[in-house]
């Protein structure tokens, strides 16, 4: 049966890498139709943004491609992005298959090691033998399940902006900690990690808290039967526009972590701000005296 899943896996990501190249080949083709990549310092050009979209490996060190931008293309063009969007679907899927083949559905300890890990997903010892049986150990998860978004027609004007989404908290326990610490793959850490949970009263209640990065988002304005439309939509890369020439646009850089400390008080305790276990981000409530 897993041997199955991991064949079914090899067969849709061939079918991603032959989807990625019709869609490059029909970006090509596209070629006269202005491109708008905000914010790179790299080439300006159409393969800079081929390059961005059909990402799908781990870039190598001191490699960068554009993060954010906007093509003008054809209907062809818009055709082939919905063939290779359902590719990625496919591939995610298959991916999923093979990593809960052994285990089943995840758990809520198994969610919560996903968010612990890598942010691309958690990598099984299962999954982690199916890529590099099949070659595919450096693929980028994350990119390769990237949607790519098309942009409704008659586009006014795009303005990027950041959303400041500051870390994810979920409440757990010493108990929850320790089946966590038991997928730790590396010995030492599991070790260590477990020795500090046994000090911690039975059923002692413990937060993850982890920060997040800066969420990338844009504001659309477009007309639709003469009415001036507007929305606020999540960004993960280059948008592709169904119109000849470029809006209006605004670009924002990433401000960072530039903002106050976030408030993490909720009623009468509060997170000790230093982590009590560090590599599982797992922090410890303090009594609010105050």
């Amino acid at each position: 049966m897993f041997a199955g899943l991991v064949q079914s896996m090899i067969q849709k990501h061939q079918k991603l890498e032959a989807s990625a190249h019709h869609f490059a080949d029909s970006v090509r083709a596209d070629e006269g139709l202005p491109i708008l990549l905000p914010g790179y310092s790299g080439p300006l050009d159409r393969e800079s943004a081929i390059a961005s979209m059909t990402q799908m490996w781990r870039l190598s060190a001191g490699e960068t491609l554009p993060t954010a931008g906007l093509v003008c293309c054809s209907k062809a063009t818009i055709r082939q992005a919905v063939k290779l969007n359902d590719a990625k679907h496919q591939f995610q899927e298959a991916i999923k298959q093979v990593r809960n083949g052994a285990s089943g559905e995840k758990s809520r300890i198994d969610k919560l090691v996903d968010r612990m890990l890598q942010q691309e997903g958690r990598r099984t010892e299962e999954l982690i033998i199916a890529l590099k049986r099949a070659r595919l150990n450096q693929l980028d998860l994350l990119r390769c399940y990237a949607k790519i978004r098309v942009i409704e027609p008659n586009l006014h004007s795009i303005s990027w902006t950041w959303a400041k989404t500051h870390s994810v908290i979920d409440p757990t326990n010493r108990e929850e900690a320790m089946e966590m610490a038991e997928k730790l793959t590396h010995p030492h850490t599991r070790s260590r990690v477990m020795a500090l949970l046994q000090d911690l009263p039975a059923g002692e209640p413990l937060a993850y808290k982890k920060k997040l990065p800066n969420q990338l988002r844009a504001n659309l304005v477009w007309k639709e039967e003469r009415v001036y439309r507007r929305k606020a939509v999540t960004i993960s890369g280059i948008v592709l526009s169904q119109d000849k020439t470029l809006p209006k646009y605004v670009w924002r850089d990433d401000p960072g972590n530039d903002s106050p400390a976030e408030r993490i008080t909720r009623f009468d305790t509060k997170l000790n701000p230093e982590p009590y276990i560090k590599a599982l981000h797992l922090h410890r409530y303090i009594a609010n005296d105050g």
